[in-house]
This record gives structure tokens, sequence and C-alpha cells, in this order.
């Protein structure tokens, strides 16, 4: 019962979210989408944040006519990343769909350019225009702080929607002054993570603690241009009170991307087009792309782009609050909502339901 009280509460916040966005679309036939990337730091590189390591991909996806239904993964391609200084490294697909460049020393230089080109089981071709490194300094990335503040939500009461106000956590990165004298395009994107323990069993057990992460937990990412810098930039927020992720301890990888002026408005229209909903694998429909195709014109979207990466992983636990957080997840197992047993994720991590987990702990997590 604890599993379905959950979803149900998950569901109302989802419902009192949402807003249907409505908008023509200029080329209804089938599409295929692309998203790819490249920066300045390598897999070895990444590892150091610390993280389990990030390759360089691409996924590839073929929308139908225009329905809620989800992309549909393009298997079996041939993708290409070529270089300006004659070298051509070829993708391994490793997942349906998506495609990984194995290289664990590949990164992107000053002063080269690149260009994906993609080669599809259906014989049509597709390729990038040529994209580098943003010009200019990049500035440190600036240090992560929260403040305790809070927020407005509706919650139902007694069959009716009540305003109810709720402390959350409100973190931030320090944007460092920008010297030069042109504007940086931000986008800032976060991968959480967080312990789950199951308060119904040992603590000796080893199904009693897990690693938990879920990618939809915290927005996809946020943008700024900055201009001047020294000042701090809201990131994303989270509920302090009957939240199980910061029980234990809570973890963010939290990584910056400096991109060209282009780049950054095909994430800015995306984000605008969606406003009110959920970036969760929505083609991006009548967006400028900088692919085109070498075949019959066949309609293509996505961007490929190359940025200045930096990173930090940021924690925290609840001990760093002004106020006490009461540990509810035992009371809540125990809580009888009709017969039987309690849920599984009381008896064990591995079922939590609100994120994917394991009990091996990640190398590099902090004790």
């Amino acid at each position: 019962m604890l599993k379905s009280v959950r979803f149900f509460f998950l569901f109302l916040a989802i419902a009192g979210c949402i807003e249907p966005y409505e908008f023509k679309i200029h080329n209804p036939s089938p599409s295929l989408v692309v998203e790819a990337f490249l920066s300045d730091k390598s897999f070895n590189e990444t590892l150091t944040y610390p993280s389990d390591g990030r390759y360089f991909t691409v996924k590839l996806s073929q929308t139908g006519h225009v329905t809620n239904t989800r992309p549909i993964p393009v298997r079996g391609a041939v993708i290409e990343m070529v270089t300006s200084d004659g070298e051509t490294l070829t993708y391994t697909e490793t997942e349906a769909g998506l495609y990984s460049l194995l290289y664990p020393d590949f990164k992107a230089l000053p002063q080269v350019q690149y260009k994906v080109k993609i080669h599809t089981p259906d014989e049509h071709s597709y390729e990038s225009s040529w994209e580098g490194l943003p010009y200019g300094e990049i500035p440190a990335m600036g240090d992560v702080n929260f403040t305790e503040t809070e927020s407005q939500v509706y919650v139902m009461e007694s069959k009716r929607w009540v305003l109810r106000t709720k402390q959350v956590a409100l973190v931030n990165v320090g944007v460092p002054e920008n010297s030069g004298a042109e504007k940086i395009y931000y986008k800032w994107t976060f991968s959480p993570m967080w312990i789950y323990v199951a308060p119904l069993i040992s603590q000796n057990d080893p199904v009693y603690r897990c690693w938990a992460t879920d990618p939809n937990y915290l927005p996809f990412y946020v943008l700024q241009v900055d201009r001047a810098g020294g000042y701090k930039k809201d990131l994303f927020s989270f509920p302090t009170i009957r939240n199980e992720r910061i029980f234990e301890k809570f973890s963010v990888l939290i990584t910056q991307h400096a991109m060209t002026e282009a780049h950054y408005n095909f994430w800015k229209e995306l984000k605008d087009q969606n406003e009110g909903g959920m970036l969760v694998d929505v083609p991006p429909y009548n967006l400028k792309t900088n692919f085109t195709s070498n075949t019959d014109d066949k309609p293509v979207s996505g961007y490929f782009g190359v940025t200045m990466e930096q990173a930090t992983r940021w924690y925290f636990d609840r001990t760093q609050l002004s106020y006490p957080v009461e540990n509810t997840l035992r009371a809540d197992c125990l809580v009888v909502y009709g017969p039987g047993p309690p849920a599984e994720e009381c008896l064990d991590c591995r079922f939590y339901s609100f994120g994917k987990a394991t009990n091996v702990r990640p190398a590099w997590w902090q004790q």
C-alpha cells in the first residue's frame, strides 16, 4: 500500500503541473530526430568529477505523424565523427538507438572543427554542419550553495484542493565575473543520486541500503545568457519535509556547458515550445537544425553542438538545514492501510518505487 499511496501523490503533483501545449507542425512527415554533442572533456576526465564517466553519444529516433506516442529508436545506423584534421571515429550502438564514441581520451580541441555523419538502415544519409568550441575565455565554474525558502502548492484535502506552504531548499550556482567583451551562453544539467534505506530490515542486511537515481526528478536543464557575471543563478529546488531522498545523503552532479549562440537558441526554443509540459522524449518540431539530408530531402530535426564543459558534484543531507527533518520512512511502512504485508521497498531497497536502485555503492561516493 505504501507504494500505491506514494504514486497517488506523485500523480497529483504531475497533474497539477502539466498544461497542454498546442503548436502547428510545419512538416508533419515522419522525421529523423538527432541528439548529439561533443565537449572539451573526455570520458577519462569526467571520471574525476567524480562520476561513472560519460562518453559522447548520438541518439537517433524516428517520429511518426504527430501523436502522443514517443519516437521510435533507430537501430543499425552507421555514424561517424569526422574532424577538420582528417580524423574519422566510428560510433558503437550501445543501446537501442543510442550510439557512443568509445574512445576514453577523445575530446574537442580548440581550433578544430567537427561534423557528425549518419547513414540509416533505410539507405538515407544525413550530416551536421561543421561545429567547434565557442571562442573566448570561460571562467571557472562557481560554487554551489542552497537557501532555505518556501513554495505554495495545491494539495487535496477532504475532497477539495487547498493551497499549502511547503519548505524547500533552493540550489544555486555562482556565475563568476565575465571580464570579456562577449556574452557567455550557459546550460546546466543535473544528475541526482541519493541513498534509500529499507526501514524494516536489519542495517546489516545487504539490501538495507541502496543508491537510487531518477533522471526525471530534477529539471532537464537550465539556461542563462551572461553578460557581466558576479551573481547567483538559481538551478533547482526540492522539498525538505517527507522527502526520503534527503533522509540519508543526496547528491547531484551539476554539469555546466558554455556554447555558441546558435546552440543555445536551439535549447531555448525547445524549452519555450514545451513550457508548461515535460521535456521527456519531446521531438524538436519546427526548430532550426544544423543537420541536413543528403538523400531526397528527408526531414531531420535536432542539433549537434560542441561545448566547453565543467562540473561539480554537490552533496547534501538534512543536518545542513536550520530546522529538524524527521525520517518518516519507518512510520510510513508501519501504517496499516489494509490487510497484507508492507510494501516490498520496506524490506528490500532494490524495490524502491521512485527511481532505479542498486545496493552496489558507487566507487566515487562520498562516505
